[in-house]
């Protein structure tokens, strides 16, 4: 009987101990995407558009630090998407930009600069604007081709 019941509290403390290791995935196993890809992309880019333009409005860290994740979130889900083949490389690498530049920006945050942030995040009006127009094809791209 005693050593069942030693038996027992050895193999109960392996099992805590094996409870407390942390996993490991192998490189092999599939890892699920951590965010779904979006299924209307011009709701989301204005669901973007509406948090950048209160996050460039907050006067508080912790605000702009909310909206800028929000933004960061939803850029995540966009590069999820699956775009026409001949725009999906242009898309990725403006979204891939994107996101980069929300890393800056959190980074600033993380610091306490309000300031650098909004300039940092000023910089991802510029790249909306210039991905932007690779969206569209010009009227004279439509007329002409190209």
């Amino acid at each position: 009987m005693m050593k069942l019941v030693s038996l027992i509290s050895v193999a109960s403390v392996l099992l805590v101990g094996l409870t407390l290791q942390p996993t490991l995935v192998r490189a092999e196993e599939p890892v699920a995407a951590a965010v779904a890809a979006t299924t209307d992309v011009e709701a989301t880019m204005k669901k973007i558009g509406f948090n950048f333009k209160q996050a460039m409005q907050a006067t508080e860290v912790p605000v702009m630090q909310e909206k800028v994740l929000v933004m960061a979130e939803l850029v995540a889900s966009v590069q999820a998407y699956q775009f026409t083949p001949e725009k999906q490389v242009v898309f990725q690498q403006g979204l891939d930009k994107v996101a980069a530049q929300l890393t800056l920006v959190q980074g600033a945050l993380a610091k306490q600069d309000l300031a650098t942030a909004k300039q940092l995040l000023g910089e991802v009006d510029s790249l909306k604007k210039q991905y932007h127009k690779e969206r569209s094809p010009s009227f004279w791209q439509l007329i002409f081709g190209g």
